[in-house]
This record gives structure tokens, C-alpha cells and sequence, in this order.
């Protein structure tokens, strides 16, 4: 399945830039978790390369929290597959409607 690559990149742009240590750590895997294999390694290095390089402020850190604590597929869904929706894409923060601080 490639879209939840797509999708991890449309991540990594979105809110992880603009995102630090703790809750953008673990919303970061939360997203590598749908990228199969060793991509979802790399994706995991990635994320954790890209924190080392940002300094977030208190809003951006809340902001990833906000988005952590959205990020959760409604009971009987499958979080990768609902991931691909509009509305899983909204609550993790892959939307314009959610843009990064």
C-alpha cells in the first residue's frame, strides 16, 4: 500500500516541522505505524532527524498534542485505513484545515 507513504510525507511537512521532543515524537510513529516494512524504519528516522533540527514553542508543542490527541480511529475502524479519509487526514493533522502554528 503506497498511500500511507504519501501520506507520512504530507505529515512530515505538515506538522512535524514545526514540532519538537514528546507529543510530535509520538504522533510522528503514531503516522510511521502505516508505513509497512522498513520504510516505516526510515520513517521513524526521519521524524526523529526532523525534531532534532526544530526549537518548538509551547503553542507548536500544544498544537502536536492537539493533533495526538485527535488522532485516533473511531471504535471498528482501522487506523491506517482511516487515515486515508478526509476526516482521519483532518484529525492528524494532514489537512489544511489543521495547518502546523
Amino acid at each position: 500500500m503506497r498511500r500511507p507513504a504519501a501520506l507520512l510525507a504530507l505529515a512530515l511537512s505538515l506538522a512535524l516541522p514545526a514540532c519538537g521532543d514528546g507529543p510530535c515524537q509520538e504522533l510522528g510513529e503514531r503516522l510511521c505505524s502505516c508505513d509497512p516494512g522498513a520504510t516505516k524504519d526510515l520513517c521513524r528516522t526521519r521524524v526523529e532527524d526532523r525534531l532534532k533540527d526544530v526549537d518548538p514553542s509551547s503553542a507548536q508543542e500544544d498544537y502536536c498534542q492537539q493533533r495526538l490527541d485527535a488522532c485516533v480511529a473511531p471504535a471498528g475502524a482501522v487506523f491506517c485505513e482511516w487515515l486515508l479519509t478526509e476526516s482521519g487526514k483532518d484529525a492528524c493533522g494532514l489537512t489544511p484545515a489543521n495547518p502546523s502554528p
